[in-house]
């Protein structure tokens, strides 16, 4: 299959991307999956393209995934350019919503009856952590000091500096499971694929982390390194990777600035 060659390549970003991926192109284009590639035409890619339209960014997304499939197998076998030429893609205006009334997320936080959840949503506000980052994390990536990502979103492992207050979030959580800092039974993984939904999504509380932290004074150049950002400048790219050190004060004042407006 096209899909197996593309997703067994080194060079993706992560296995939670390639898992990502996989899932999206069985869910959505299952009925391709047995036909040679250059049997999808673009009438078909426009009209899957277009079933999908509620949800926009979804359907963007899929079509770029059976894009870079074909592409990739383009440079194989003799296939004409991708169909997907064809598709008009939809706008994606970015979701830029942060957590305004903090009061009201602690007393959401505080009346979920199940503390594994109510410990994923603490660390994601007080961390900054991606989704997926916190739902994947293993006790032996709690360290003293840090929490190691060994593989992260931009494909590099990341060191997250941490402080005595995300080990006082972590603790209830500590004698469930050996393993998973949020673990499930219920799940094959094992840990929790699905936290419980609220009115203020995960990545709300990365981007409320970052407003917290800018609007404290951090740099906005410290605010991406926090949250493992991709640096823009080749210095930053190849060679600056500032110290747990240099980014522990930061991280201080952030949690400080966030705690203090929990109080108010």
């Amino acid at each position: 299959l096209a899909m197996d060659a593309y997703l067994s390549r080194p060079k993706l970003r992560s296995e939670t991307n390639r898992m990502g991926t996989r899932a999206q192109l069985l869910l959505h284009l299952k009925d391709w999956m047995h036909l040679p590639l250059d049997e999808i035409t673009k009438a078909m890619v426009v009209r899957r393209h277009q079933e999908m339209a509620k949800v926009p960014s979804g359907a963007n997304h899929v079509l770029r995934s059976f894009r870079a499939v074909y592409n990739h197998a383009r440079r194989t076998y003799d296939l004409r350019e991708c169909p997907t030429i064809a598709i008009e893609w939809y706008e994606e205006s970015p979701d830029g919503r942060v957590i305004e009334d903090l009061t009201k997320w602690r007393r959401t936080i505080d009346d979920l009856p199940n503390p594994i959840h109510r410990v994923f949503y603490e660390l994601l506000l007080f961390t900054g952590l991606r989704k997926t980052e916190a739902l994947t994390l293993q006790w032996k990536q709690v360290l003293e000091d840090r929490i190691h990502l060994p593989m992260t979103k931009n494909g590099r492992s990341f060191d997250l500096p941490i402080l005595q207050l995300h080990h006082e979030i972590l603790a209830p959580l500590k004698p469930l499971s050996r393993k998973w800092v949020f673990p499930s039974p219920k799940s094959e993984a094992g840990y929790i694929t699905r936290p419980v939904r609220l009115e203020f999504n995960p990545h709300m509380h990365r981007r409320t982390f970052a407003t917290i932290a800018m609007e404290a004074g951090v740099l906005e150049e410290i605010v991406g390194r926090l949250l493992n950002h991709t640096p823009l400048s080749i210095t930053g790219k190849r060679y600056a990777r500032p110290s747990l050190d240099a980014l522990r004060p930061a991280m201080q004042t952030t949690c400080e600035e966030i705690s203090a407006r929990l109080r108010h």
